[in-house]
C-alpha cells in the first residue's frame, strides 16, 4: 500500500518536472548563473597566467638588478591584479574549494608552466663566494658565522 503510494507520489513529482519549463526552474537557473560566473573566472585566471607567463619571459631577458626592477615596475597593473585574484581566491567561499577539489583529477595543467628564476644573474651568492677562497674561510670559521650545511 504505501509502497504504491510512494511511486505514485514520486511519478507525479517526475511529471510535474516534465511539465515545467526549464526556464523556469530556480535550480537550472542558479546553475545556469554559477557556470556563466565560473566560466567568466576561468578565462580571467587564463588571462592573467598567459600574461605573467609573458612577464617571466622578460623577466629571464633583463641583465641586471635595475632592469629586472624596471621590468617589474612596468608590470605594475598586472602584479596588482594577480595580488588581488590571490587575496581573493584565498578569501573565497568554501563551495568554490569544494568544486575545485572534485574537479582536480580532471583538469590538464600541462599548459602552465612553472617558472623558475636564476637568481645568481641578480648578484653573488655570498656563501660560495665566501668558501670560495682560503683566506674567506677561515673568516667564516673565526666568526662562528658557520654555515652547516657545507
Amino acid at each position: 500500500m504505501s509502497d504504491k503510494f510512494t511511486e505514485t507520489s514520486a511519478a507525479r513529482f517526475v511529471r510535474q518536472f516534465q511539465e515545467d519549463d526549464l526556464a523556469e526552474n530556480s535550480d537550472y537557473a542558479l546553475l545556469k548563473h554559477t557556470k556563466a560566473h565560473l566560466q567568466n573566472k576561468l578565462l580571467r585566471k587564463k588571462y592573467l597566467v598567459k600574461q605573467l607567463q609573458v612577464l617571466y619571459a622578460q623577466l629571464d631577458k633583463t641583465r641586471n638588478y635595475q632592469e629586472f626592477v624596471d621590468t617589474l615596475m612596468g608590470s605594475r597593473q598586472l602584479l596588482r591584479e594577480v595580488f588581488a585574484l590571490e587575496q581573493h581566491s584565498e578569501t573565497s567561499s568554501k563551495v568554490t574549494s569544494e568544486v575545485r577539489h572534485h574537479h582536480h583529477h580532471h583538469s590538464s595543467r600541462s599548459d602552465v608552466t612553472t617558472p623558475s628564476i636564476n637568481w645568481n644573474k641578480y648578484g653573488i651568492d655570498v656563501e660560495e663566494y665566501l668558501l670560495a677562497n682560503d683566506a674567506s674561510r677561515d673568516l667564516v670559521h673565526q666568526s662562528g658565522w658557520v654555515f652547516h650545511d657545507m
